[in-house]
C-alpha cells in the first residue's frame, strides 16, 4: 500500500485537488504529547474533586502559540454539555480575563456566553449573584480563565481585586479555576502568597530534539495529503530545521510544516523537503517584529 505514512482518512484526500488539498492541511487537529496528556489528566483531577470550601486551582503557563489554548479547548470537548430534563447542564465553561482586570465586565462575559441578560449598568454584586445562581442551576464544575496576562494591562491594586475575586468566586461554588497564560501572569498571582499557593503552575516548555519532539513530527507528517513521504522525523537536517525556525512553539512547529506542505503542493514537488521549508514564506517568530527592517518598505 501507497503511502502508509498517512492516516486512513487522510489517504482519502489524495485524490482531492491542489487546492482541497491545502485547505484540508489547515483544518485543526490535535496531537497527543506527554505533557499535554499530563495536563490533561491534572484537568480531569481537579473536575472530578470533591467540593470544599478550598478548591483547589492551577496556572497553564506557556510560551505564545506554545499550545496552551489547544490544550483547553481538547478538554472542554471532552465534556460537552448536554440537557437533562428541562436544564442543560454545562460541565465546563471558559472565558478570556478582560484587558480592564474588571471582575464585573468577567461576570458581564460569563452571562453572555450563558444566555442570561444582564446590564453593563448592573452593580458588580448583582452580576456575582446571577453568575452563582446560573452556575448552581447548569452544574457547572469548571471555569477556566484563558490569556490571563491580559490584566497586567492595569494597575497593579485593579489586579490584585481581579484576582482576589477569583479566589472568592472559588470559594463560594467550591468550584475549581483555571488559570491559562504566558509566563507574564505569574506576576499576577506571586504578588501574593495565597494566590500563589492556590494557583501552582504547570508549565508548557518549548520543544527540544528529543524522541518525543520527533513523534510530534511523525504525527503531524500523517496528517498531510501529500503523495510522497517526507520522513521529517528521520531527516536529522529538517527536524532540526523546522526547529530552529519555530523557536521550539508546538503552535509555530505545526504552522511551519503546513506552509511548507502546501508550497509543495503548489510547486508539484509533494514531499516536505530543504527547498519547501526554505522558500515557503515562513517566518520566525522573533524576526517578525523587525521585519520592516528586513526588506525594502
Amino acid at each position: 500500500m501507497q503511502n502508509t505514512n498517512l492516516l486512513p482518512a487522510v489517504r482519502d484526500v489524495l485524490n482531492f485537488s491542489n487546492e482541497e488539498r491545502c485547505l484540508f492541511i489547515l483544518k485543526e487537529r490535535w496531537f497527543p504529547y506527554p505533557i499535554a496528556k499530563n495536563i490533561l489528566n491534572e484537568l480531569e483531577f481537579h473536575l472530578k474533586h470533591p467540593k470544599k470550601s478550598r478548591m483547589p486551582g492551577r496556572l497553564i503557563v506557556g510560551g505564545t502559540n506554545n499550545g496552551k489554548t489547544s490544550i483547553i479547548n481538547k478538554f472542554i470537548r471532552s465534556h460537552q454539555p448536554y440537557d437533562d430534563e428541562n436544564v442543560k447542564i454545562i460541565p465546563v465553561i471558559s472565558a478570556k480575563a478582560p484587558e480592564s482586570s474588571s471582575i464585573s465586565d468577567l461576570y458581564g462575559v460569563l452571562l453572555y456566553q450563558l444566555g442570561i441578560p444582564y446590564r453593563n449598568t448592573d452593580r458588580v454584586n448583582k452580576k456575582r449573584e446571577q453568575v452563582q445562581e446560573i452556575f448552581a442551576l447548569c452544574q457547572i464544575k469548571m471555569l477556566i480563565i484563558d490569556e490571563l496576562h491580559n490584566i497586567l494591562v492595569a494597575s497593579v491594586p485593579k489586579q490584585k481585586a481581579f484576582m482576589v475575586a477569583l479566589k472568592n468566586l472559588s470559594n463560594e461554588l467550591m468550584m475549581p479555576i483555571i488559570l491559562v497564560g504566558t509566563a507574564d501572569a505569574l506576576h499576577a498571582i506571586n504578588s501574593d502568597a495565597q494566590l500563589s499557593n492556590r494557583f501552582s503552575p504547570l508549565v508548557l516548555p518549548r520543544w527540544q530534539y528529543t524522541d518525543d519532539y520527533k513523534t510530534l513530527l511523525a504525527s503531524i507528517e500523517a496528517t498531510l495529503p501529500l503523495h510522497k513521504e517526507s520522513n521529517i522525523a528521520t531527516s536529522e537536517e529538517i527536524a532540526l530545521y523546522i526547529l530552529d525556525q519555530s523557536e521550539g512553539y508546538i503552535g509555530e512547529i505545526i504552522d511551519f510544516v503546513n506552509y511548507a506542505a502546501r508550497y509543495a503542493i503548489e510547486n508539484k514537488i509533494e514531499k516536505i523537503n530543504m527547498d519547501s521549508l526554505k522558500n515557503c514564506g515562513f517566518v520566525k517568530p522573533s524576526m517578525r517584529k523587525n521585519i520592516a527592517n528586513l526588506i525594502d518598505i
